[in-house]
């Protein structure tokens, strides 16, 4: 038993209070009316801990409603069992143990009712077949409980005078448990869960069957009362469990697993079979002439649903061998890798896909780790994404990294992930990779045109300007502009792709004296740039001084060998400035250009 149902005061209340009741009534201390008083009281619970159900948060409409009426029946037993208790006490003595028949009918119209409650719960069958299973399962079961039903109640239906009624209500409330357990358990909507089902419906057998295998005489008064509290406490306890039930998982409490197949028609076999020994032993009587119309007759019921399961099974393996060769073929011939990865990161599943985008077989592939074959630098990408998988079941995220070649190289993947580990046909992070190489290489070249000078390579004014802006993180940051002397004679005298030559010739130039972490751009049309962070105009003026030397080496062009001069302009300061940086750098880049040409002219 679970914990919380150990703690529970009402149910501890209610332990105690049967077991001393049933102590007293076995020591003969209150009798009759001891019993008949303390009866309704159970009822009263009964109606209590329904309504209680019907009310929780939680618990679906047609789940409510039945638990709703199954308190309306326990309004009928109350008004029964209370009248009982006015006969036992204004006419006591043992007569007063037999219900008279108010109490009689009170207590079947409420039986009835509950019937009713449940035969027009909702199944929830899903379609034709699925109903007719049913009604073949609950065929054989009604079928087979009813015999041994009536073989149990049948020899004592000529005891005392209230036996024929004990019998009809016996009868009608067993039928009632066997109904109970069709309807309940086989439609797979049980409005409660097993453990608040099992006692109410040891309940209902206990109920039917006492009356019956225990005579109303002095003899046996003490023993028939006892035994008469265990159905009324067991029926109480139901209520009472299924609320823990819903307080703990209101959607399991109401909709608990079924199986795709159900033991009750076989069981119901078991005990015909294991019945026919016994009804033997006086012959061939009336009683074995029932039992065996009761066995053939479920037997029948139970072979014709196996036969219609083997049909079904049949047509279900066929589809089921389709599918399988439906799905191989189509990732047989797909172009995107199917992989299932298990929990320490080894590959157990991948399609044939593999050697067609990555020239490694299947088998090659199958028990090595997945960052065995990932780019070292797309590692830590790789790793954030599967921190973003393993966070919760179920949870699916897309990354693009580099995989290994067999032939040395690196194929772009778009990948999906899904984590599937808590699915146990699976086990592991299920992933669809694509070929997304050609379509990388495409982006990357269109980014880089985007970014970088057409003609020297050099970054452009936009991208110039992007790492100015991301400098602003450094303290100091150092700037150059570098404007070309005399650049339109070139292309004057020696013509425009003579231009382009120095002008791809000086950005070589340019680009070799820039230290790593600087930027290397072309502005304009002879004008460049250069930044670089977190450097001051000393290191900058060095800088100048390496590209200035480099520019002492004529650049050749058509045979021709054209020397070039520059004019450099060298500041620092603080990049958040950018624009200040950028005109103090240009004021001095012209400055440098005048006292060149003045030096010239002299």
């Amino acid at each position: 038993m679970r914990p919380q149902l150990r703690r529970d005061p009402v149910l501890i209340a209610l332990t105690a209070g049967s077991v001393l009741l049933i102590a007293l009534l076995l020591a003969g201390t209150g009798g009759v009316r001891l019993f008949w008083s303390a009866l309704p009281g159970y009822d009263l619970l009964l109606w209590i801990f329904t309504r209680r159900v019907a009310a929780m948060p939680g618990v679906p409409a047609d789940a409510r409603r039945f638990w709703r009426r199954s308190g309306q029946a326990a309004v009928f037993f109350v008004v029964g069992d209370l009248s009982q208790t006015a006969v036992a006490w204004l006419h006591p003595g043992p007569a007063a143990a037999v219900p008279n028949s108010f109490q009689a009918g009170a207590i079947l119209t409420g039986t009835c009712w509950l019937i009713w409650v449940m035969l027009t719960h909702p199944a929830h069958l899903p379609s034709t077949a699925a109903k007719v299973r049913f009604w073949l399962d609950a065929g054989a079961v009604l079928v087979g409980a009813g015999v041994l039903i009536w073989l149990l109640l049948l020899p004592h239906a000529g005891g005392v005078g209230g036996a024929p009624v004990a019998l009809l209500l016996g009868t009608v409330i067993i039928a009632m448990t066997a109904f109970s357990a069709v309807k309940l358990v086989l439609s797979g909507n049980a409005p409660l869960t097993v453990l608040a089902a099992a006692p109410m419906l040891a309940a209902a057998a206990i109920q039917g069957g006492v009356g019956a295998l225990v005579n109303a005489d002095s003899t046996h008064q003490r023993l028939l009362l006892a035994a008469q509290v265990l159905p009324a406490a067991l029926l109480a306890f139901g209520p009472r469990l299924q609320e823990h039930s819903v307080r703990l998982d209101p959607v399991r409490s109401v909709r608990p697993a079924r199986r795709p197949y159900s033991l009750l028609p076989y069981t119901t076999l078991v005990g015909l079979f294991a019945a026919l020994p016994i009804v033997l032993r006086d012959g061939l009587g009336p009683d074995v002439w029932l039992l065996l119309g009761g066995l053939a007759a479920t037997t029948a019921l139970v072979v014709v649903r196996q036969l219609l399961a083997f049909r079904e099974n049949a047509a279900l393996l066929s589809e089921l061998g389709a599918q399988q060769e439906r799905f191989r073929s189509l990732l047989a011939h797909s172009t995107d890798i199917t992989s299932i990865v298990d929990a320490s990161g080894a590959l157990t599943y991948v399609t044939p896909a593999t050697e067609r985008l990555l020239g490694k077989s299947p088998a090659a592939v199958l028990g090595t780790t997945v960052v065995s074959h990932v780019h070292p630098d797309d590692l830590p990408a790789f790793a954030t994404a599967m921190d973003t998988l393993r966070a919760a079941p179920n949870a699916s995220v897309s990354y693009q990294v580099r995989y290994a070649h067999a032939d040395g190289s690196w194929r772009w993947l778009d990948v999906v992930s899904r984590n599937l580990l808590h699915l146990p046909s699976v086990g592991g992070y299920v992933s669809n990779a694509r070929d997304a190489t050609q379509a990388r290489l495409l982006q990357d070249e269109l980014r880089h045109q985007a970014t970088h000078d057409g003609l020297t390579g050099l970054a452009n004014r936009a991208l110039f300007d992007a790492r100015l802006a991301a400098a602003a993180s450094h303290r100091v940051a150092a700037v150059l502009l570098v404007d070309l002397d005399d650049f339109k004679a070139v292309n004057d005298t020696h013509g425009h792709h003579a231009g382009d030559a120095v002008l791809v010739g000086v950005a070589e130039r340019l680009a070799a004296s820039v230290p790593s972490g600087g930027t290397a751009a072309r502005i304009g049309g002879d004008e460049f740039a250069v930044l670089l962070p977190g450097l001051d105009v000393r290191a900058a003026e060095a800088v100048a001084h390496r590209f200035l030397d480099l520019l002492e080496v004529p650049v050749p062009v058509d045979g021709h060998q054209l020397l070039v001069r520059a004019s450099v302009g060298v500041v620092d300061g603080d990049p958040k400035a950018a624009e200040a940086l950028l005109q103090r750098a240009d004021a001095r880049m012209y400055a440098t250009k005048r006292e060149t040409q003045m030096s010239s002219s002299s």
